[in-house]
């Protein structure tokens, strides 16, 4: 049974309409679970795998992703994994600011991106001074919060959409991520991999294990994982099309690989 967090589990005062909320999952809560609010969050480090409406994901730092109160999700294999979760009761329930449905992602868009690590850092710096701020008032201490949190949308807002600025190997990094997120049913190539995004193999093996925990091999081949396990439990595909479909070649290796990860054969996942 999906357990459902009222919002009293974090909104303490009538004025409350926003929450910046720091923490550890694996510390908390793992099953699946719905809320009586919306959330964003920022992964600031670590990893581990987000399941969003039966829907898995990979998370490292700078993931950044977007719930809605209607969608469901649990967190799976954390590692070290701590985020910044910004909640809010609704798109048009707060003391000063209007409607954010044109800073949040349209209906036929993701829930997942992945953003530069500066941009997030600076944004997790913002919303952690505000919990050093004084107030005379709650209102004007409610407004304030309202005020960064608007400006953190618009931020956000702008660089989930940015693919191309790169000013270090980290930025590329995260851009990576974003194109083996989007190409998770190809055959990774280091070598173009490399030529395309200006970095030497070494310094890219060793760039993406820093920043994932794991190396770029290993991370396409969780995607591919975790997309056939999708595949098999809530499509009607058979174990060869969904082998092909998520870029297996041979469906015996298909089925070693999946029983190794997951400890059942693809024919028992359903």
């Amino acid at each position: 049974m999906t357990l459902i967090l009222p919002r009293d589990v974090h909104f303490h005062h009538p004025l409350e309409k926003v929450v910046f909320h720091f923490w550890q999952p694996e510390k908390t809560i793992s099953q699946e679970h719905t809320h009586e609010y919306c959330e964003l969050f920022l992964v600031a480090n670590g990893n581990g795998l987000h399941v969003i409406n039966e829907k898995p994901y990979l998370l490292s730092a700078g993931t950044l992703c977007y719930l809605n109160c209607n969608d469901y999700h649990l967190f799976e294999g954390m590692n070290n994994l701590n985020q910044v979760n910004l909640l809010y009761l609704s798109r048009d329930q707060f003391n000063v600011i209007k409607r954010i449905d044109h800073l949040l992602p349209g209906p036929d868009e993701t829930n997942v991106w992945q953003i530069d690590l500066r941009v997030m850092q600076n944004v997790i710096h913002k919303l952690s001074a505000f919990e050093t701020m004084d107030f005379k008032t709650k209102f004007l201490a409610e407004s304030h919060k309202e005020m960064i949190f608007l400006e953190v949308l618009h931020t956000l807002n702008e660089w989930r959409y940015k693919t191309q600025d790169f000013n270090s190997s980290g930025d590329r990094t995260s851009q990576i991520i974003i194109w083996l997120n989007s190409h998770w049913d190809t055959t990774l190539d280091i070598d173009q991999l490399c030529l395309e995004f200006g970095l030497s193999r070494r310094t890219l093996q060793r760039g993406f294990v820093e920043y994932t925990g794991i190396s770029p091999q290993q991370y396409l081949s969780t995607i591919k994982l975790l997309q056939a396990k999708y595949f098999l439990q809530f499509t009607e595909m058979n174990v060869t099309e969904v082998a092909l479909r998520c870029g297996f070649k041979e469906v015996s290796y298909f089925s070693r690989l999946f029983r190794k990860h997951y400890g059942i054969s693809p024919n028992q996942c359903g």
